[in-house]
């Protein structure tokens, strides 16, 4: 789990390889069936949920270098693990939000909005139970804004993009600040208040070490 969170940090800063390779890792040290030798539940929630994170992560991964057959492919593998049943955080919603996450944004790259929106709708629906955390409700209101500027609903995908960026600043979510200003950049590249915003948050970002890939290494 925790080389599949260093790859989750690589790949938001563009290195889609360099996380692919960690994930890759994750995968080996846990397997890929999901279903360990029982020993006690704790012990069968984690081992799925670390694999559900490698399994994730390396959609994510190949989704980032436009390798979307692959993507489909690790996504159902996901599926197929995952389980509906458990309504737990860690080994439960927890990764079907991510898998609902990822394939929306797969959807997006597919040109299939409204197979976006089916997916980013099952992802809101997972965020209602209380003990969601807030990075989570937020990213996942990103998603929704992404999956309705595939669909054409410009105004609907800005307004929700300028409530992520309030909510994720309020939260001190900078990542989720960052990826909703870049958002709102490519909607209006003439909204000199959100490009100025997006300059000042990236800076942030890579004062606090965030590995940024430039346009020569990007997936690097």
């Amino acid at each position: 789990m925790a080389l599949s969170t260093r790859a989750s940090l690589l790949r938001q800063a563009g290195r889609h390889r360099n996380a692919a390779a960690l994930d890759g890792r994750a995968l080996l040290l846990v397997g890929s069936s999901g279903a360990p030798e029982p020993r006690n539940r704790t012990q069968t929630q984690t081992h799925r949920a670390a694999v559900l994170d490698a399994l994730v992560g390396l959609a994510a991964d190949h989704l980032g270098q436009v390798h979307l057959a692959a993507a489909r492919r690790l996504l159902a593998r996901a599926r197929g693990i995952a389980d509906v049943a458990d309504t737990a955080w860690l080994a439960g919603r927890r990764p079907l939000l991510r898998i609902e996450w990822v394939s929306a944004e797969v959807a997006i790259y597919s040109a299939d909005s409204a197979s976006a929106l089916e997916h980013a709708q099952h992802a809101r629906e997972l965020c209602t139970v209380a003990d969601t955390p807030l990075r989570h409700r937020v990213k996942t209101e990103l998603i929704a804004a992404a999956a309705h500027a595939a669909a054409g609903d410009l105004l609907m995908a800005a307004q929700r993009a300028a409530e992520v960026t309030a909510d994720a600043r309020a939260g001190g979510l900078v990542p989720l600040e960052w990826a909703s200003l870049a958002l709102r950049h490519g909607l209006d590249p003439a909204d000199e208040d959100v490009a100025g915003d997006l300059t000042r948050v990236r800076g942030l970002l890579v004062g606090r070490g965030v590995p940024f890939a430039d346009e020569r290494t990007a997936g690097g």
